[in-house]
């Protein structure tokens, strides 16, 4: 038992590094791009672009979740049964019902753009829409890794695409290629993606043998399926930009640039929670069939992590909220300053979204996360509908944030119906002592000490102190020490040695 438990520990912790990799390049490219894309644009255009990018985003993740959901789901349940045959079998129904249905979608869309569209930003929206293509073929082969358990080819496609990306929007602003480069930036970084995706996969699977799907197994994938995309178009409404529709209705482009760009802030502070808890939810979708009587321990270790991780992050970027502003955009995005501050804290329990859902996933019970994913998207919108009209983005961070909480409350109860896991309430305590208190100091410096200088003097302030404050509290358990050590291995020698010091300062030593 004790080395199946370092066997899993080690998954996740393999999964996280690689997904780490990826988090921090996908930070500092999007971080970077954004601010870059805002600052060339205008709130103007920027909202037009944010405006149509919300579509193309949510008929990419309806299209392809439910098929790619199923490949995860049916994958990781037969190579836990030592079934690699069905596995492969399953691969490859996803992989073709998701490319016709793709094809499909994409055409309607550019038809309906190009009859319907705003002929002056037709192009862009057709060039935008084309990368839906290859952005959902990517979803299948991606899930299919996960079911493996190993997400370093994620990892590496998605460096392909990232650095794509960062190429074509520089050359963008520098030769002034406006509206059209930014969309094409997309359309050429998700065809890398996919090519650098699927190919290895493939590799793989043809050394498997392949073994023919039972009609009744077909059924259920198809029900899953049906399931999972009904799942993603409330998730659309409840975690993604749904409130763009509202500002653009009661506000105006000016006010989806400042809630876009508060967004985009939000889904930064949350690559690290998310590398950490989309890793930890690889290995609970194969132990919740193999053993789920390790569900519990899973739950708390990685909520415990994921508190230490989150709570400094979310709450130290609202401190400093006015300063980065100032220093990353220039006076035209001041009233996204407030916006920004909202949507920080209430992004909190996003963080533990993956968790809840995954484990409703694994026990099949996908009709229960709509019925609470709608209840959920009926409060977003009475939220969205009376909040933007009176406060415009503000009022969209609000009802983003607040529906948000409310869903993943309801999940996460849900969730606990189906396998026995609990919530680390003393450890959220501790650490969320910790997080307030180092929070309010950077607030402090960054507005005492004004410009670039109080900003840079709050963050060098704010890590050492908060470290302080974990060892000080106990928010970590004298277990950790061991668990977090091993992630050292993978980094340089300084690096290491400085790793290794911090884990041993912050976790109490064993009795």
């Amino acid at each position: 038992m004790a080395s199946q438990k370092k066997n899993i520990s080690g998954k996740i912790l393999h999964n996280s590094f690689w997904y780490g990799l990826e988090t921090i390049l996908e930070t500092i490219v999007f971080l970077g791009t954004s601010i870059a894309v805002a600052r060339y644009l205008g709130p103007h255009k920027l909202g037009y672009y944010s405006y149509i990018g919300l579509f193309v985003n949510v008929v990419t993740r309806t299209s392809g979740s439910g098929l790619s959901s199923a490949t995860r789901k049916y994958m990781s349940e037969f190579l836990a049964l030592d079934q690699p045959g069905t596995a492969r079998a399953v691969y490859n129904l996803a992989y073709r019902y998701q490319f016709l249905g793709t094809v499909f979608v994409t055409s309607l869309s550019i038809g309906a753009v190009v009859l319907f569209g705003d002929p002056d930003f037709r192009l862009m929206s057709c060039i935008l829409i084309a990368s839906i293509i290859p952005g959902v073929m990517s979803w299948v082969p991606a899930q299919a890794n996960q079911a493996f358990e190993d997400v370093s080819n994620n990892t590496l496609s998605a460096f392909g695409y990232l650095v794509s990306y960062a190429i074509v929007i520089v050359l963008t602003v520098h030769f002034k290629w406006d509206l059209v480069g930014v969309a094409s930036a997309m359309l050429v970084a998700r065809s890398i993606e996919v090519v650098l995706r699927t190919i290895p996969l493939r590799a793989r699977l043809r050394k498997m043998p392949l073994a023919n799907l039972p009609a009744e197994l077909i059924g259920r994938i198809r029900r899953f399926c049906i399931q999972s995309i009904g799942v993603q178009l409330l998730m659309s409404v409840v975690w993604d930009r749904s409130e763009i529709w509202f500002l653009r209705y009661f506000s105006g482009l000016e006010q989806i640039s400042f809630y876009s760009i508060s967004f985009t802030l939000v889904n930064n502070l949350l690559v690290i929670p998310k590398t950490f808890g989309n890793a930890t939810g690889i290995s609970l979708m194969v132990e919740s069939t193999r053993d789920p009587s390790r569900v519990d321990s899973i739950v708390k270790n990685a909520c415990r992590y994921l508190l230490f991780v989150a709570l400094p992050v979310h709450l130290g970027a609202a401190a400093i909220a006015k300063s980065a502003v100032g220093f990353a955009y220039d006076a035209r995005y001041l009233p996204a300053i407030p916006v920004m501050m909202i949507a920080s804290v209430l992004s909190l329990p996003r963080a533990f979204r993956e968790i809840s859902e995954v484990l409703i996933r694994a026990a099949d019970r996908q009709n229960e996360l709509l019925i609470w994913l709608s209840i959920t998207g009926v409060v977003n919108i009475v939220l969205d509908f009376f909040l933007i009209r009176s406060y415009g983005a503000v009022g969209a961070a609000w009802g983003n944030g607040l529906s948000q909480a409310f869903g993943i409350m309801l999940v996460w109860r849900q969730a606990r119906r189906f396998y026995n896991f609990s919530f680390p309430i003393g450890s959220a305590l501790r650490l969320s002592s910790a997080a307030f208190i180092m929070a309010a100091i950077a607030f402090f410096i960054s507005h005492a000490i004004p410009g670039v200088l109080g900003l840079i003097a709050a963050v060098a302030a704010a890590a050492p102190i908060y470290l302080m404050l974990v060892k000080l509290f106990r928010g970590l358990e004298a277990s950790d020490r061991q668990r977090l050590k091993p992630l050292g291995n993978r980094l340089p020698g300084s690096m290491r040695r400085l790793y290794l010091a911090t884990v041993e300062f912050i976790t109490p030593a064993a009795a």
